[in-house]
């Protein structure tokens, strides 16, 4: 394998001749796929450790092979029409040959990129570009799949996506002694945020996450590692729904407010009526892919947060509705990890978000994910989160960290919802009862939780810096006070 120093290299394959672009040279190599056509059952391993790939493949479509590729962190766009079927087996090959022993007969590009801009550093592979020649403006993003492996930490019930770890060096460790600790633990970064210092690793199957993270965590060069945590959505309660007019899209009016609202949750329908309140959006597992919503969950907070569904409770409408930042952050089954939520962060600080809404939580802890969010303070974002819907008084996290407004939920009445969470780090409460046009995993209908409350506080907020752009978030918070919100638990009725 090549290492060079710059960001990106280029090999274009046309049949049997390799140009590597970045250098001006070319060179002639004979290329072979292994087939056999005598397979017919589809069988399917890939594996990457390192600069090696593993591939047994039993007549399986070269897509899928590439989809499992693009699960691994590389990034697949290929001509729709390019799909014949694959027999290979081999383990530990060259990275580079292992690609072109499947791809021969068509052309191709690989794209190399460098860990980090900063560091004259080790190159992996990070896209593969498979067409038909003078046909490749028909290449399309492959869609990996958006589904997170999540496993349990049996000692502290603690969630993480499997064979997958985060961490931070230390200043002056050196590259040499990072790809030797990389080798050690079989690890191969594939990501990396040079804001926070932080990099995704991607381990061997069925690794000990614990005792890895324990191991590199003693190493002199590691200033911090930590499993991949992952989260579930807060699921809202759907009640009852009361006697309430059908939901009217055609007096919704363009946002007014300057003041733009990012929302890290499950996404956005693209029915939802909100198509003129999203200057920008962003699908973490498939980023070329336009924003959808297979869980209904973010699409309810975006309508909430962008003020066209108002919760029960919520005093005078206000005349203001608001820009929003969909941000898909959790998968199919309704994970996500922090990395993900890190890559969310990015995008709302990169496109102008002045609040951050996170309608969820655990009580899993984690540095890295604080330390995301309080950079994301440090850039005058101002951040909410959901104190959870079990009223345990146990600390829940985002909510419980400095950098946040923890927010608890309330009934129509203006009394504590009997199953918000409560505690010292919940710092006001607001409405949490909302009918909505869209269910969650189900049908409309009426629903609770400290999501609602939320999303709804993220409004507030935005309203106030929309006529406020230089208010410090003490006045922020004291507007929210103003608005009635309620700060103090103890001056409600439980």
């Amino acid at each position: 394998m090549l290492l060079l120093s710059f960001k990106k290299i280029f090999i274009y394959y046309s049949a049997l001749i390799i140009i590597l672009l970045s250098v001006a040279s070319a060179r002639i190599m004979t290329l072979a796929v292994e087939q056999n056509p005598g397979f017919c059952n589809q069988l399917l391993d890939v594996r990457i450790n390192k600069d090696k790939l593993s591939l047994h493949a039993d007549q399986v479509p070269l897509q899928n092979i590439l989809r499992h590729m693009a699960d691994l962190g590389i990034k697949i766009r290929i001509d729709p029409r390019i799909n014949p079927n694959i027999s290979a087996s081999f383990e530990d090959r060259d990275i580079q040959k292992g690609v072109d022993s499947i791809l021969k007969p068509f052309s191709y590009i690989l794209i190399w990129e460098s860990i980090e801009k900063s560091l004259s550093s080790p190159v992996r592979l990070s896209e593969i570009q498979v067409f038909k020649p003078g046909d490749k403006e028909l290449m399309k993003p492959l869609r990996p799949g958006s589904v997170l492996s999540i496993d349990r930490n049996t000692k502290d019930g603690s969630l993480f996506v499997k064979d997958e770890i985060l961490l931070r060096l230390k200043p002056g460790m050196n590259l040499a002694e990072f790809k030797r600790l990389l080798r050690q633990i079989g690890g191969r970064v594939v990501d990396g945020n040079d804001a926070l210092g932080i990099y995704k690793i991607i381990l061997p199957e069925n690794s000990d996450i614990s005792s890895l993270v324990e191991q590199i965590t003693n190493h002199p060069g590691i200033a911090k590692a930590e499993p991949n945590y992952a989260y579930p959505i807060s699921v809202p309660f759907n009640i009852s729904a009361p006697v309430t007019p059908v939901f009217d899209a055609s007096n919704i009016r363009e946002p007014g407010g300057a003041a733009r609202i990012a929302i890290l949750d499950t996404g956005l329908n693209q029915d939802s009526c909100l198509k003129d309140f999203v200057p920008a959006s962003l699908d973490v597992f498939n980023s070329n892919e336009s924003i959808s919503d297979t869980l209904g969950h973010g699409t309810q907070m975006s309508l909430i947060a962008a003020g066209v569904v108002k919760p029960y409770g919520a005093g005078k409408d206000s005349e203001r509705y608001n820009s929003i930042i969909p941000i898909r952050i959790f998968d199919d089954n309704g994970f996500t990890s922090n990395f993900a939520i890190i890559e969310g962060i990015d995008f709302a600080l990169n496109n102008g978000a002045r609040v951050m809404s996170l309608s969820w939580g655990s009580e899993t802890g984690s540095d890295f994910l604080e330390n995301a969010l309080d950079y994301a303070s440090s850039k005058d974002l101002i951040i909410v989160a959901a104190a959870g819907n079990e009223p345990t008084g146990k600390p829940v996290y985002p909510a419980a960290y400095s950098s946040v407004i923890g927010v608890g939920a309330l009934e129509p009445g203006g009394k504590a919802w009997e199953n918000s969470n409560y505690g010292s780090f919940v710092m006001l409460y607001a409405p949490g009862f909302a009918t909505l046009p869209v269910g969650y995993k189900g049908s409309p209908g009426t629903y609770a939780g400290t999501s609602i409350s939320t999303a709804f506080t993220a409004n507030i907020i935005a309203d106030y810096l929309s006529l406020n752009p230089k208010a410090t978030k003490k006045e922020v918070f004291n507007a929210l006070i103003k608005n009635g919100m309620i700060r103090n638990v103890d001056k409600l009725q439980r």
